[in-house]
């Protein structure tokens, strides 16, 4: 097998254990009451092909969420004007409608609680620093930022559900708005 159909090959297996960890999440709502026996057969691969790429179940979750984190935070360094921020949120929604059937299951589940708690003090934590780097230091614009970051996270993860009648292009927009309001109004 070439290099590149090896790298496909992969891709696609872990995919399809990515998918059926989340489902069985979904369902089952902790991994405790998870097997690799029953993830294998969720995949339709054998336990010996789960453990060519994964020690355990929780690697399969680690590495969902460090996908998220890397995702989200490999370009926030662009984060310092208005319209980086737009392009920032613009790209993190096509990756989000891209692993929309993945990430519909892991944040169904009320595992998810904790990678959400994680994500939101990730994302708080990096737009600070982006804030000060641009020399903002308004109070109020963190507090904002704060209440726009975590109730934006808390929309997706409705919308997930199935909670809430926006798509992801509605919250995305909204959340444009008021990121760019933030950056017009604050004292540097």
């Amino acid at each position: 097998m070439d290099r590149y159909s090896y790298t496909r090959v992969t891709t696609k297996n872990r995919r399809k254990i990515q998918r059926a960890f989340a489902e069985l999440l979904a369902e089952r709502g902790t991994l405790k009451n998870m097997t690799v026996t029953d993830l294998a057969e969720r995949a339709e691969i054998t336990r010996g092909t789960f453990y060519n790429y994964y020690d355990n179940l929780y690697q399969v979750g680690v590495e969902l969420q460090n996908e998220v984190e890397k995702r989200l935070f490999s370009e926030y360094d662009n984060l310092s004007t208005a319209s980086g921020v737009e392009k920032y949120i613009d790209e993190l929604f096509i990756f989000l409608e891209g692993q929309e059937n993945i990430y519909r299951e892991l944040l169904s589940s009320n595992a998810s609680v904790d990678f959400l708690r994680q994500l939101e003090s990730s994302i708080n934590e990096r737009v600070l620093m982006v804030l000060k780097k641009n020399g903002i230091k308004d109070k109020n614009v963190e507090t904002e930022l704060l209440f726009t970051t975590n109730g934006a996270i808390a929309i997706i993860r409705k919308y997930y559900r199935g909670e809430i009648d926006l798509t992801l292009d509605d919250i995305r927009d909204h959340l444009k708005a008021k990121i760019g309001l933030m950056f017009s109004n604050a004292d540097v």
